[in-house]
């Protein structure tokens, strides 16, 4: 087992083991926080001699060089001595545990620069803590700690940093810089640390990412490690792709994952609330993890929907208003783009700093997933344009190397087989004109059905459970120039006509009414207006030859 691992039960002979050990007469007088380098003592003794004394002793200690000194009332610093003993963090004993997972730490970093890593991410769970390295671009898991050696180890890692906040926080995002005499015989010359909470919250979830920045740039800076070190591919999540049973087709589906193996760019999703977008994220997120297992994933959320333990979760559940929430999104992502992510899942880009920062993620080597909220596909473009006229014109978010793709889609209820009825021309729920237009897109319309009144089958509700209606939408160069050069309308029409292109969500499920499977009604009331098919294939075929 590496030296990071190993627990000292004995102390060097000649080791002072009092250093850190508040003399007796002044234990109820005395709090001290070695983590955040801060004691705090009855203001009282400002001239004791003794106090002084101890103080000055303590600052000798390599690990409190900064140490602060807060003078304050003795019912606070009594109070402060409760709360560390009911929480078990009292530090007034000896320093050994201490000085042990501090070199800990400087022997995680040691081993990290020996076998060439170029990030450390030490990821908190629920249950146990991972520790990745990143070598040569992939993610392999180097260790597991249980969460009480991790939350030392964490703490120990920040509280080395010569550049840092005055005090640790388990709940706040906060970054540190290690640097200096510190660091002499690893090789490294800097590490910069990100760190904050991620789900579950709750219990305990936390992250630690740490940049090694090496005293030689390039290749062969490698040394032989002393102890080699089984590294494994971090586990793949159970399960299969689902997308096919939730409504996709086999095309579909087969383009959306020509979208997601992209290195960088951004995927949209597009729909109303509750037209599944989250899950199609979900779902793609949970592909790559299986199928790519060595990148990794962070994820953005108001709330997180699905636990993904494979990736990092940032959740904003604090925001009271979409101002706050807006401002919130903005920081997450900051945050997220110093964890060495590989892929981000952003829940929605709601406004234009998000959507800005979106794109630069994606032109910086990320691939980025989004959802955004617009009815149309090929309207995308318009609405970042509303968003910020001049930083989110046609011209940067019409480019097919940064938006790789765009999904629309819609839940339909599914009729319930045992008490649908058939559906005529004389339906009362529709106008005149969209009842003439059904049937012509078949031919067949006795197979056509009408939601029922229900039955003891689906609980009285007619519906036996919903699927989805889809558009894929896989972005070239002649798409966004058809945006720039001649607007929606056209590119839509240009795009739609093409032979390989995908059928329209109207298509889709005027396909899925001829099957028996969807009302009519539930088209015109969820998708779009349902007009004849003739009418949709001239006014395409028509605005294609535009230019």
């Amino acid at each position: 087992m590496l030296a990071f691992l190993k627990k000292t039960t004995t102390k060097k002979a000649g080791t002072s083991s009092n250093v850190l050990t508040i003399p007796t007469g002044l234990r109820s007088q005395i709090h001290l926080d070695p983590v955040n380098q801060t004691v705090y003592v009855n203001q009282r003794l400002q001239r004791s001699t003794d106090a002084l004394d101890w103080i000055t002793n303590t600052r000798r200690h390599p690990q409190l060089d900064c140490l602060k000194v807060v003078w304050e009332p003795i019912s606070d610093v009594t109070a402060r001595i409760q709360s560390a003993h009911e929480t078990g963090s009292h530090s007034d004993t000896d320093d050994g545990e201490d000085a042990e997972v501090r070199d800990e730490a400087l022997a995680l970093l040691r081993e990290g620069a020996e076998s060439d890593v170029s990030d450390i991410h030490i990821h908190r769970k629920e249950r146990h803590t991972e520790v990745q390295f990143r070598i040569n671009g992939s993610l392999v898991v180097a260790h597991e700690l249980t969460n009480d050696h991790a939350d030392r180890l964490l703490r120990a890692m920040y509280t080395m940093a010569t550049s840092r906040d005055s005090a640790y926080s388990d709940l706040s995002f906060q970054d540190a810089a290690i640097a200096g005499d510190i660091l002499k015989g690893t090789g490294l010359a800097n590490v910069r640390i990100v760190k904050g909470p991620c789900l579950p919250v709750s219990e305990g979830g936390k992250f630690m990412v740490i940049r090694l920045q090496y005293v030689k740039s390039g290749g062969n800076r490698r040394s032989q490690p002393q102890q080699q070190t089984a590294f494994r591919t971090p586990r793949r999540p159970e399960g299969k792709l689902k997308l096919l049973d939730y409504g996709f087709t086999q095309s579909q589906v087969d383009r959306i994952l020509n979208i997601a193996v992209s290195p960088s760019g951004v995927l949209i999703c597009t729909g109303p609330t509750g037209s599944g977008k989250t899950t199609l994220l979900y779902e793609i997120a949970l592909h790559k993890a299986r199928t790519q297992p060595e990148r990794r994933l962070v994820e953005i959320a108001q709330p997180a929907e699905y636990p993904m333990h494979w990736g990092i979760q940032l959740d904003i559940s604090n925001a009271l208003t979409s101002e706050e929430a807006g401002r919130e999104f903005r920081a997450r992502l900051r945050t997220a783009l110093r964890m060495d992510p590989d892929d981000l899942s952003i829940a929605e880009m709601r406004d234009s700093e998000v959507a800005l920062t979106t794109f630069d993620s994606a032109q910086t080597g990320h691939f980025v997933m989004s959802t955004l909220h617009v009815d149309d596909p090929f309207d995308y473009p318009l609405r970042f344009q509303n968003m910020d006229f001049e930083r989110l014109s046609f011209r940067t978010t019409c480019n097919a190397s940064i938006v790789r793709g765009v999904v629309a889609q819609r839940l339909l209820p599914i009729l319930c087989k045992h008490c649908a009825l058939p559906w005529t021309v004389s339906d009362e729920r529709l106008p005149r004109r969209t009842c003439e237009a059904v049937p012509t897109w078949g031919d067949d319309l006795s197979a056509v059905r009408r939601k029922g009144p229900g039955c003891p089958h689906c609980f009285g509700t007619g519906i036996s459970g919903r699927t989805t209606v889809a558009e894929v939408i896989e972005t070239d160069e002649q798409l966004m120039s058809d945006f720039v050069n001649h607007g929606v309308a056209i590119a839509r029409h240009r795009f739609r006509a093409r032979p390989d292109a995908d059928p329209s969500m109207v298509e889709t499920a005027m396909g899925r009414v001829f099957q028996g499977l969807v009302d009519p009604f539930a088209v015109t009331a969820t998708v779009d207006r349902i007009r004849t098919r003739d009418a949709v294939m001239s006014e395409r075929l028509s605005g294609a030859k535009l230019s």
